[in-house]
């Protein structure tokens, strides 16, 4: 039946998925084994499928599937019978092949494959296979996005006359339409029935493919015209979202108006994907319009209504919850004053929180008749909560029972302590009233525990103290309590300290993931830090032994501590002998400060990777600090401070640094990029040169303290190559910072030589101190480079590791000699230099230089290079020459 409408294509020729498709698969024929089975490729196919680069091989797969199918079904029908016993093996036939190309189909819509989409499709109806509506929606897609608005229009025709010509069949419909549904199936077996709501987004894609983003919109009144025509009651589909979208594009307002009553007065609108829509879209005044005309027609079935009610809801704001409610109450014909909804529509009302918020001195008016509204809306639906414990509730409504999450909903409004407290008393009764087999009632711990902390945030928000510390003293002689974030704050100190004062009662356990969140919020330096010791004093108790400090703490938490100090003590001027402090003790118990000791024999100690990263990222922040605070009298031993440290832990670490703290977004922090204008950091000169210590503590602790038996032993990890490329680059950033110090110094020089003409000898040396020696910059990156190459071999190079020693080497004073010595050995590697390395060393030291060595070995590139200039060409011809002879 599918080709019988091929005709409808005009110009879009049937041809098989060999000729077009599959051609771009011919050079790999031998990738998969020829005598590869069906079940396998279809698994195969499925697995690729995931991967848009593979859609070849998706392909590739298929023809083998598919390669003696149609030899296969000739001679199925020479032996073909009338017993049935041979249609469950044609018919799981089918499915498979089906199945297979709808996989084919997505794989090559996922990959953005548009035309072979396109041929795909046509094969699909020529083995007289409908594409699905999904994957005919998604090539619609496809198709408008690259302007083919023509075969958009076909395809739509085509599924409209394929639409028509097929058994359709209403999911709410029962009794006698499930008989004529299974002869339906039975009788039509190449095309399978569908519903009546499957293809109505296709052919809305399709009219605003076409009208929207194609600009044809009267080609778009046309295909509504035909589809209107052929689908006049809506058996056939309904209109959804995009048919809005598409009609909002015409350009004559009478046409929109023509096309939507047309639409409407037949019955073609799908009014609940159009509530969706419009939900969607935040539009919940249109939907509620569109769900009043919708029960107005009878066109919503009963569960359409139960979910495009809940889907109102949920886009209304918390100021318009109460008035949405009462209207949704009023057009589904209950009473008017009624609040009686199912549970999802309770917890949905109860999320609501109004635009105004509480003020210090009680509830906002806003916000007391939100809490009020919702405890009527519970009273209302939960007849237990209107007695004392469910005495004289109806047996009918003795089982329904609010939820713990929807306690924990209502506490987050602002209300009244006396409120809360009573609230929270309807938690405990609706906890002791759970059974094992009530999950709705039963008790959640995370929401028992959001109640308990919003109860004493509210009592201490009202100036409740005594009140508070009574509450949490009975909470906490009952079960243990996990405080929030919040409840960090005001909560006294003494609830995290056990057997004081009350021996019974637990205290508070406080996890991780709340104590970094505390302590990154927080602006109490010092109550973080006692608390902090205090739940280390609490965790170090259920531990036997001697427990260090990054055992109990998770190193998270302390660098969030030091990054704390740096935002709260900066400006008292004691934010580095803070962090120091806290540093010595976080680590204390690793012996970090012993770097006298043989670094093989530290390493053989305390080679742990894992405790040499966390150690790292708590080593970074504290130097981040003892370099955040302006110049002074301390800028000194703060720097010496940080050398000692780097030196220590590169000592036990062997100079291994992990790679993800040497990314640009962590570089970045310690030495940003040399933007226009001036650096944003303070100590700029204190920063390139701790930034060099860091490099030359990685070289020594990898090289060793006898040569190069540190690469070499056995008690350490290789280093990993991206290291070196990161260090390369933190390299160069020092290069650019020293270049932006050196015209600095030179432009304040020139200033006080005009403002000054004589100077004393000892002024003189102030003014051209360098930050460090200019040598060092390009001897370093030469012995980064050379360390790389004998720990991971050349291989391991990125073709940007040359290019930055190039760069060290030409900010360092243009040591163009350098960095040929470099490029001279890595050429003994094959592949190690290409040719973007020779236009790079052309470009920052001159094509003059080395030019004997690039000709002999990058000819091609040398030409172009020296294109302009007579001498350099006609040494490189006859270097050239000479390669020949």
């Amino acid at each position: 039946m599918l080709v019988d409408f091929f005709e409808s294509f005009g110009t879009m020729a049937v041809v098989t998925v060999g000729d077009d498709v599959i051609g771009v698969v011919q050079k790999r024929t031998s990738f998969f084994p020829a005598d590869i089975s069906p079940a396998s490729c279809a698994h195969l196919m499925r697995n690729l499928s995931y991967t848009c680069v593979a859609w070849v091989d998706v392909l590739r797969l298929y023809e083998l599937a598919t390669r003696d199918v149609a030899a296969s079904e000739a001679a199925r029908r020479q032996r073909e019978t009338t017993d049935r016993a041979g249609d469950e093996p044609r018919a799981s036939r089918r499915v498979s092949l089906r199945w297979m190309r709808h996989t084919a189909l997505t794989s090559l819509l996922q990959a953005n494959q548009w035309k072979e989409s396109l041929h795909f499709y046509r094969h699909m109806l020529y083995q007289g296979d409908t594409p699905s509506h999904v994957s005919a929606g998604h090539l619609v897609q496809r198709l408008g996005k690259a302007g083919a608005w023509e075969a958009v229009v076909r395809i739509f025709e085509l599924h409209l006359k394929l639409i028509a010509a097929t058994p359709t069949y209403s999911t709410a419909r029962q009794g006698n339409d499930g008989a004529e549904h299974l002869s339906a199936r039975v009788a039509s077996p190449t095309v399978a029935p569908t519903r009546v709501g499957e293809w109505g987004t296709m052919f809305s894609m399709s009219l605003d493919v076409v009208g929207r983003v194609c600009r044809r919109p009267l080609i778009a009144i046309q295909m509504f015209n035909e589809a209107c025509n052929r689908n006049i009651d809506g058996s056939l589909f309904r209109w959804d979202g995009n048919f809005l979208s598409a009609v909002q594009s015409f350009p004559s307002e009478l046409d929109r108006v023509n096309v939507l009553r047309r639409a409407h007065a037949s019955g073609q609108l799908d009014q609940f994907k159009i509530i969706r829509g419009l939900v969607h879209h935040g539009k919940w005044l249109e939907a509620i319009a569109v769900f009043a005309d919708g029960l107005a027609t009878q066109q919503l079935h009963r569960r359409d209504i139960g979910r495009s009610r809940l889907n109102i809801l949920h886009a209304s704001s918390g100021d318009s919850v109460q008035a949405v409610l009462y209207c949704l109450q009023r057009l589904t014909r209950r009473p008017e004053n009624s609040l009686r909804v199912n549970d999802a529509e309770v917890e949905c009302v109860l999320s609501k929180v109004p635009s105004m918020q509480s003020t210090s001195s009680g509830a906002s008016f806003a916000s007391m008749a939100h809490w009020r509204f919702c405890l009527q809306v519970l009273s209302e639906n939960y007849a237990s909560l209107a007695t004392s414990g469910g005495r004289g509730v109806m047996p009918g409504n003795e089982g329904r029972r609010p939820t713990q999450r929807m306690v924990s909903l209502l506490l987050r409004h602002s209300m009244p302590w006396n409120v809360a407290l009573r609230i929270f008393e309807l938690s405990c009764r609706l906890n002791m009233a759970a059974t094992p087999y009530d999950p709705a009632g039963a008790s959640s711990t995370p929401s028992n525990v959001l109640i308990i902390n919003r109860v004493a945030h509210i009592l201490h928000a009202h100036g409740q103290r005594q009140r508070m510390i009574e509450f949490l003293d009975s909470v906490l002689c009952a079960s243990p309590l996990s405080p929030s974030s919040e409840l960090l704050e005001f909560v006294p100190l003494e609830f995290f300290s056990s057997n004081r004062g009350v021996p019974e009662r637990k205290p508070l356990m406080v996890e991780d993931k709340v104590l970094y969140h505390f302590v990154e919020t927080t602006m109490n330096w010092e109550r973080a830090l006692t608390l902090l010791r205090l739940v280390e004093d609490q965790r170090a108790g259920a531990v036997t032994g001697k427990v260090k400090p990054l055992q109990v703490i998770s190193a998270s938490v302390h660098c969030t501590t030091l990054k704390m100090l740096r935002r709260c003590c900066a400006a008292h001027g004691e934010l580095w002998l803070h962090s120091l402090r806290y540093f010595q003790h976080a680590v204390s118990g690793l012996h970090l400060l012993d770097c006298h000791t043989h670094p093989r024999r530290l390493a053989q100690q305390h080679g742990d990777t894992d405790v040499n990263t966390i150690l790292y990222c708590i080593l970074y922040e504290t130097l981040l600090n003892l370099l955040e605070e302006p110049s002074g009298a301390s800028i000194v031993l703060r720097e010496k401070t940080c050398f000692s440290l780097m030196e220590c832990f590169t000592a036990r670490c062997g100079g291994r640094i992990p790679t993800h703290m040497l990314l640009p977004n962590q570089m970045d922090r310690l030495l940003p990029r040399l933007d226009v204008g001036e650096p944003t950091v303070p100590n700029v000169e204190e920063r390139t040169r701790v930034s060099m210590k860091l490099i030359m503590c990685v070289l020594v602790g990898l090289l060793g303290s006898t040569g190069k038996e540190g690469l070499k032993s056995p008690h350490m990890t290789p280093p990993d190559a991206v290291m070196f490329y990161e260090l390369q680059k933190l390299v160069c950033r020092v290069a650019e910072y020293r270049h932006y110090l050196m015209r600095l110094h030179e432009t304040g020089q020139s200033v006080s030589n005009s403002a000054s003409p004589r100077k004393t000898a000892a002024t003189e040396k102030r003014v051209v101190q360098q930050p460090f020696q200019m040598g060092l910059l390009w001897q370093t990156s030469l012995e980064l480079l050379g360390c790389q190459c004998r720990a991971c071999g050349v291989d391991s190079m990125m073709p940007g590791t040359l290019k930055l020693v190039y760069l060290s080497c030409a900010t360092s004073g243009g040591q163009w000699e350098a960095a040929l010595h470099a490029t001279q050995c890595l050429l003994q590697h094959p592949g190690a230099v290409g040719g973007e390395h020779c236009a790079m060393y052309c470009s920052l030291f001159g094509w003059e230089r080395a030019l004997a060595v690039w000709c002999r070995h990058f000819p091609q590139q040398m030409l172009r290079e020296v294109s302009g200039h007579a001498k350099g060409l006609e040494y490189c011809m006859q270097s050239l020459e000479c390669s020949l002879e």
